[in-house]
Formats: C-alpha cells, sequence, structure tokens
C-alpha cells in the first residue's frame, strides 16, 4: 500500500512512523528502529529497499532515531563499499560477513559493497560519534538519525541497473536507490523531527559521499539552524571513466540548485567545494589520513598501477585547493587507517597536530574556525604499495 505522509502528531512518533505507517522498534541506548513503507513525495512514489542482489536474503531497509537532550541534531551516513560495473556489482557482501561471487556463495571471499544491512551495521554497536555515554564526543547528548547503507551507490542513486557476472554472462539487477531511501527518511524528518539549533550532516566512506549529497536538501529542510558538514574518508578522488559509469548506471543524483543543470557533470573531487561555495555562512570539513588504504584499493578498480601512492598525491591537491575556501577545513592524519568516526579512534587520534575531538569541537561550536591540521610527519610514502 501507498502510505500518505504527515498522518501523526510528533507525540505519536516512537509508537508508529508518521511518514508510511511502518513500525518502530526500540532498540539499544536509545536507538529507535524504523522500517518505512513507500511513500508518495509531489506525485513521485520512493520505496525503501536495499540491493536485491544475488545472494542477499532480504531487500528490507530501516534507519534509526535516537531523541538527544541537546538542542542540536546530527545525520550520519554509514559506509560500506560501492559497486559500478559488473566486476564489483558481482561482488556483494551479504549478512553473516559472506560474499556472493559468480551466482553462488563464498565464504572465502570478500564482498566490495553492503548489499543488505548486517546485524553488525546498527548504531547502538559503534563508538565514536554515535557514542551518547563518552562527553568528549562533542555531539553525544545531540538527537540523531543513522541512516544504514545497503545499496552500493553511496547514498546517491535512483535506479535499477542491469549487470552480467563476468564468467557466465549471467545477468542479474541491482537497486541502487540510496537517494529514493533518503527521501523516505526526509519525508518522516519533516513531522517528526523538530527544528535544531545545529545541524551536523556527517558521513564515513560511501556515508561521506552521501552526506554531501543530501547536505543541500537536510540544510533547506533546517535553514535556520547553523549548519556543518564532515566527511570522513571520502575525499572524491576518482577518474573520469568511472564518473561517467557510475552516472549511468546509478543515475546519480545532485541537487541542480546548487550544481547547476547538469549536475552529474560535477567531478567528485568538486562537490564538496561547491557547497561550501553556496552555503558561505556553513562550515565544511573533512578527515583523511595520508595513505587511507580502502580509498586507495577503490581508486586502483578504476586506475591501475600504484594507486596507493597515486591517490595520495591526488587527494592532497585537490585538498590543497578546497583549503582556499575561508569556510572549509580538513583533518589529514598520519597512517593509512580507513574512517574515524565511528571508531575508538575518534578518541586517540591527534597526529594531525591536536587531538580530533578538540578538532571537531572546535568546527561546531568555536567563534572561529580551526586550522587546518596534518601530521607533521607525514609518511612519505604508502607501506607495501603494490596496488
Amino acid at each position: 500500500m501507498i502510505a500518505l505522509s504527515v498522518m501523526l502528531t510528533p507525540s505519536l512518533a516512537l509508537a508508529q512512523d508518521s511518514s508510511s505507517g511502518a513500525a518502530a522498534t526500540p532498540g539499544g541506548d536509545g536507538w529507535v528502529r524504523i522500517v518505512p513503507e513507500p511513500v508518495t513525495i509531489d506525485g513521485k512514489l520512493y520505496s525503501p529497499t536495499c540491493s536485491a542482489a544475488p545472494g542477499t536474503t532480504t531487500s528490507t531497509f530501516s534507519y534509526f532515531y535516537r531523541k538527544g537532550t541537546a538542542d542540536g541534531l546530527a545525520v550520519f551516513f554509514n559506509g560500506g563499499g560501492a559497486c559500478w560495473n559488473d566486476a564489483t556489482c558481482s561482488k556483494p557482501r551479504l549478512a553473516g560477513d559472506k560474499a556472493f561471487f559468480s551466482g553462488k556463495d563464498d565464504e572465502d571471499a570478500v564482498g566490495v559493497y553492503k548489499s543488505e544491512l548486517l546485524p553488525g551495521d546498527g548504531p547502538s554497536h559503534m563508538t565514536g560519534l554515535l557514542d551518547r555515554s563518552n562527553p568528549d564526543n562533542p555531539v553525544h547528548d545531540w538527537s540523531m538519525i543513522f541512516v544504514p547503507y545497503c545499496t552500493g551507490d553511496v547514498h546517491s542513486g535512483s535506479n535499477t541497473a542491469h549487470y552480467k557476472f563476468p564468467d557466465t554472462g549471467k545477468p542479474f539487477t541491482i537497486e541502487h536507490r540510496g537517494w529514493d531511501n533518503m527521501q523516505v527518511i526526509m519525508a518522516w524528518m519533516r513531522t517528526n523531527v523538530p527544528a535544531p539549533t545545529h545541524l551536523l550532516v556527517a558521513g564515513s566512506s560511501a556515508g561521506a559521499y552521501g552526506a554531501a549529497t543530501h547536505y543541500t536538501s537536510l540544510r533547506l529542510l533546517y535553514p535556520d539552524a547553523r549548519a556543518v558538514f564532515l566527511g570522513d574518508s571520502g575525499q572524491g578522488v576518482t577518474t573520469p571513466e568511472f564518473e561517467r559509469v557510475r552516472n549511468k548506471n546509478w543515475n546519480y543524483q545532485l541537487p541542480a540548485v546548487v550544481f547547476g543543470p547538469n549536475p552529474q557533470d560535477t567531478p567528485d573531487t568538486a562537490v564538496v567545494a561547491k557547497l561550501a561555495a553556496y552555503f558561505p555562512k556553513d562550515r565544511f570539513a573533512q578527515f583523511t589520513s595520508i595513505h587511507d588504504a580502502t580509498q586507495s584499493a577503490f581508486y586502483a578498480q578504476m586506475n591501475p598501477g600504484q594507486a596507493c601512492n597515486a591517490w595520495t598525491d591526488k587527494m592532497l591537491g585537490e585538498l590543497s585547493s578546497r583549503q582556499a575556501a575561508p569556510n572549509f577545513r580538513s583533518y589529514v592524519a598520519d597512517g593509512k587507517t580507513h574512517t574515524i568516526l565511528r571508531a575508538p579512534l575518534f578518541f586517540s587520534e591527534q597526529s594531525g597536530g591536536m587531538p580530533f575531538t578538540a578538532w571537531l569541537s572546535a568546527l561546531l561550536n568555536a567563534d572561529s574556525l580551526p586550522g587546518n591540521e596534518s601530521c607533521a610527519t607525514c609518511s612519505s610514502t604508502a607501506d607495501d604499495c603494490a596496488q
């Protein structure tokens, strides 16, 4: 059934999802899990779903909400790889840490993208930005929306894509519906989440791209908030060929109000810079390690030949150009760790020159922006660069 938006008052939000009529289930540490149903918005039907990739046991999509005590809202987009062609989309990661390559289960394989919601993906299993018990977390008492990831499209697709297993030619489809899923979540937010004074839109890995894709809509949903964007380990280092294939297979979505009449033509490295220019009073920031092993491994899928060092060189060059914007800051840590916002490293990282939590707190709360922090003695090259 196609459910209608804005059916219940906010006081009923935790008993029932007012945008879809779906039941909401209380979870650990104050989180409520919401399983949405299809919603019609401006005459278009949005059906929330995971990828429905071969080998998945369910395509059910859900998200989480936790009400805080402070007047702030953090919207966090989770990560989990990506796929964009036959070679990558034929390697889904399944629940139980299995993969499904070439149309058969392979417990020894490692999938390149999360194709369904995994048991450990919930926010109650994570720390860092999602930890409400540690006062060193600058947003520990804020309300939060946690957006899971299971569509292979960095939360930004709106398409049913057709692929083939490379070794057999057998066809299969992937539901790249990350954009659609977020439209359903925002329909619920319009009714159930009060306008905050402070807004943080953040994401890790694939979620960093999703945070950028949906920043404009969230910012316009809460126009009076003091707003900050934080992308964790999603630097936009890709190739033109990847962007061309991705745009076609995902029907990649970017808002024309910021990115112009042909938003898909925007290079990945320019997305955050364009957001910073369009919202000059907001603050934009990115975190990465100097030799992020996961980001460089995905770059290797697009650009063979010493991709780990090539990724670092391109990342630093593009980051330097963004640093020219007065409302953009970055934190570059030493090493090759991938992501910080969900991990214990969130509380211990200080190789950039100051503690990461202090840098983030200043980004959120200080009258003036913190500096562009970077490891003073960064490793000159990645270890064992064989990609």
